[in-house]
């Protein structure tokens, strides 16, 4: 029997295997072949803030006296944003911006506290200790700015009221909720308030808030009512490949430029498919962190597997498995029917910041049989999260062939987090 070698990228490396020729109904590769050396991506960067769109060069939207804050998003997202902040240094410096009068947020939402190491990733050595650098507190100094036409009570972190000018810098990649991560997600629920986070993920139930729809997603377009509230003055938006190099960079206008760079990132890692397999070998890829994280990969390729199907699940966790009280937690809200945990969410049972997540969970765990293969997990603590599990992906294909029959179909997917699934 003629086989193929195949691999998933996996954190720092790759995990390779084997799979039946007949077998393989999809290999699913991107247009992006060459990945951009150093030289390429600053070129890339500086051609994006000098050309904004809709919007005036960021030097010219500054003057000596000009208080600006720059807005970065954390450890769980892939954005490199030292190797952009250089540039935006540049620009306020040419305006004549002093550097007392520059400082950083890191837009944390309701996550964790970056640690030291952490944030030295994020912002780079040259940034810590010459500017001001805060960490966002979702539950202190805030300021309330009234409710969204959807009625989302505004409450932003009080800083941004006294910034003259407000520099967001994010990446485009697809999100559960919001359609696309980048833009206004930096506003929300990055600098936001608790109850901002929870009444703007409470939208979750509409059929529109889900992975690849930006234009009339209520999640999405309550977020930029909020960040037009705010006044998010110039947005830097970033496509990555998978060593998280910066390929396009869209800056400008936070909406318009946001938009040209998903349509842009469409191209690029856009899928569409004629056929469901009935496996789906899946990298979690860019999402190593945690497994909460690597799930966005679930949401954004789900569709190319059978309902009933299995998902072999190959994620690094980086950060472990957390405690056992953590993943029976979540395999608890996962296991609620999806109508019974929305409506928990709308009432307030539970938190919509993260509930809306589980939502997208149950989802997934009631359509399709998920194998988890994993460094950083044992088969018990897959078990607590209501996964199967394998040590290899070899282990998994034949779990999956054993359900399915030796004539079943397999799409592999080595870029999961990075997908979106197109309509035909």
């Amino acid at each position: 029997m003629e086989k193929v070698e195949l691999k998933i990228p996996y954190a720092e490396s790759s995990k390779k295997f084997m799979i039946p020729k007949k077998n393989l109904l999809a290999y699913i590769q991107h247009p992006l072949l060459n990945h951009p050396e150093a030289v390429e991506e600053e070129n890339e960067i500086v051609k994006g803030i000098q050309n904004p769109i809709d919007c005036e060069r960021l030097k010219k939207l500054c003057d000596s006296g000009t208080k600006a804050i720059v807005l970065v998003d954390d450890w769980t997202r892939p954005t490199p944003a030292y190797k952009i902040i250089k540039f935006v240094v540049k620009e306020l410096k040419e305006a004549k911006v002093k550097d007392e009068n520059v400082s950083f947020i890191v837009a944390r939402g309701t996550h964790r506290k970056p640690t030291k190491s952490e944030l030295l990733d994020k912002l780079g050595k040259d940034i810590i200790g010459k500017y001001s650098v805060e960490i966002h507190d979702c539950d202190n100094d805030l300021v309330f700015l009234g409710k969204t036409s959807r009625g989302t009570p505004i409450w932003v972190n009080r800083k941004l009221i006294d910034a003259d000018i407000i520099i967001s810098i994010g990446t485009v990649i697809p999100h559960p909720l919001a359609g696309y991560g980048g833009g206004a997600k930096i506003i929300v629920p990055g600098v936001s308030g608790r109850e901002t986070i929870n009444y703007n993920h409470s939208l979750v139930s509409d059929p529109n808030a889900t992975v690849g729809v930006t234009d009339g997603n209520p999640i999405r377009e309550d977020m930029e009512e909020i960040a037009g509230r705010v006044g998010l003055d110039f947005s830097i938006n970033l496509i990555l490949d998978e060593k998280k190099n910066v390929v396009k960079a869209y800056c400008g206008e936070f909406v318009k430029a946001h938009r040209e760079c998903v349509r842009e990132y469409e191209k690029i890692y856009g899928v569409k498919f004629s056929e469901q397999a009935d496996i789906l070998v899946l990298g979690s890829c860019p999402r190593d962190a945690t497994f909460g994280h690597a799930t966005f990969a679930l949401y954004s390729s789900a569709q190319l597997v059978k309902e009933g199907g299995t998902i072999i699940f190959v994620a690094p966790c980086l950060e472990g498995a957390g405690t056992r009280f953590e993943r029976l937690a979540f395999k608890e809200l996962a296991c609620i029917e999806p109508k019974d945990l929305i409506e928990q969410i709308k009432n307030g049972v539970i938190e919509a910041s993260s509930g809306a997540f589980d939502y997208c969970y149950s989802k997934v765990l009631k359509r399709n049989r998920i194998i988890l293969v994993s460094d950083n997990y044992t088969r018990e603590e897959a078990s607590d999260l209501g996964l199967d599990y394998a040590e290899s992906i070899e282990e998994a294909l034949n779990k999956a062939f054993e359900y399915h029959g030796r004539d079943a179909m397999v799409t592999v997917a080595p870029l999961g987090g990075m997908i979106t699934v197109l309509k035909n």
